[in-house]
């Protein structure tokens, strides 16, 4: 890292080389305003002037070839999870892997795609499904969901946070055990009389965990009140989705987003085996509960209940939650999506009609905050799912059988 940091200092003015070692907790890898960037880097323990007995990690490498082509991934690895970031497309997570679980699907794309290769108005507003890959991307800020007209405008599918590059990147290390290692990054979502948000979100997991989480603040720069949308688009396939497997949560009404959605809802909560050819996907609207401290939370685990995710959020930023079911072959994208979200992916006027659709005040932060735990064997599985049990004690879920109109 040394190496790195004396032809860091070569490039940049004496100024900014004084604050990125004076900071030896914290490490920039990017700054649009310090016109700084490293490039290539494995970042230890040691960089950081600590000393651990685990062996952990933070790297950054640039990807080539393709459509890929200079897409930046930092990749934290923690000595029991591996957790892949995308800067260059709007602190997106690509994968999370452990020794037997990975977090993420197998999509018909398989590179990272540059945004640059990204056309969102396509198809009709349906460009974000060029590059659509990751594990977590977010969808937002200024609209979300599906695409279609608003008040003249189109909107398209799912906004533009997810690919817009990352303008700050760091690294941080706390100094007193347990060393919580951190990656934040921010991203402006802004044109000309229009949107002009700051998403900055911290990735950060502690060295020898497999918990780690998400804490973003979005932020309004504009003098006038905004109208905007946050999902947490999470994906799920791999080893935690197959016929009988399951998805558990502080669940407090149900309702499907679509008709055919409508004929399974007695089922939403299991899943089916890939289809041979060809599925259609079923969506429900999930309003969740929270616990005393405002978390809602949920699990998906496989058919035998012996691996698993969790995963919890506060209600007041994100008080619904989408359920995902694309059944289709594994050719075509076997996934389904568990979605965090301030709206349901409706498009925006649709939302707005519903009197979902929140606005955010002038100079207004608002903090998000998503926990995810990864579970392997039946009592750790069994553990996650007992607090989920005792949580729902005197709760009963209440369907809607028909879809709202839309």
């Amino acid at each position: 890292m040394k190496n790195i940091l004396m032809g860091l200092c070569a490039l940049a003015t004496a100024t900014s080389c004084q604050m990125h070692r004076a900071a030896d907790s914290q490490i920039t890898l990017s700054s649009v305003e310090k016109n700084i960037a490293i490039s290539d880097a494995k970042l230890t323990a040691a960089d950081f002037g600590l000393s651990s007995d685990i062996d952990w990690s933070v790297s950054k490498k640039t990807l080539h070839g393709g459509m890929q082509e200079g897409v930046e991934l930092v990749t934290i690895n923690n000595g029991e999870i591996e957790i892949d970031i995308i800067p260059t497309r709007g602190m997106n997570v690509m994968s999370v892997r452990s020794k037997d679980i990975t977090l993420g699907w197998d999509s018909p794309v398989k590179e990272i795609v540059h945004p640059r290769n990204v056309n969102l108005n396509y198809n009709g507003g349906l460009g974000w499904l060029d590059s659509f890959n990751e594990w977590m991307v977010r969808c937002g800020l200024e609209y979300s969901g599906h695409p279609g007209d608003d008040n003249g405008r189109l909107m398209t599918l799912h906004g533009r946070i997810a690919h817009i590059p990352a303008s700050e990147l760091k690294v941080e290390v706390d100094k007193l055990p347990p060393h919580r290692i951190s990656v934040t990054g921010i991203v402006n979502e802004v044109w000309f009389k229009g949107a002009n948000f700051t998403l900055e979100t911290t990735i950060s997991t502690l060295p020898g965990s497999n918990t780690f989480r998400f804490d973003d603040v979005v932020t309004n720069n504009s003098s006038q009140d905004k109208e905007f949308q946050v999902l947490y688009h999470a994906n799920f396939a791999k080893e935690l989705l197959e016929k009988g497997s399951r998805m558990e949560g502080t669940i407090a009404e149900v309702q499907p987003f679509n008709d055919y959605a409508a004929k399974s809802l007695d089922s939403y909560e299991t899943y089916d085996a890939p289809a041979s050819v060809w599925a259609d996907e079923k969506v429900y609207q999930i309003t969740p509960f929270a616990d005393k401290n405002g978390f809602a939370h949920f699990m998906l685990h496989n058919q035998k209940a012996d691996k698993a995710v969790s995963f919890s959020f506060n209600t007041d930023a994100l008080p619904y939650l989408t359920q995902w079911k694309n059944e289709d072959s594994r050719e075509n994208g076997y996934v389904t999506g568990l979605e965090p979200g301030n709206t349901f992916p409706a498009n925006r006027a649709h939302e707005r009609k519903m009197g979902r659709l929140p606005k955010i005040k002038a100079g207004e932060s608002i903090n998000y905050h998503l926990v995810y735990s990864l579970h392997s064997g039946k009592s750790s599985v069994e553990k996650a799912q007992s607090k989920i049990i005792q949580l729902n004690k005197g709760h009963k879920v209440k369907f809607i059988k028909t879809p709202e109109n839309k």
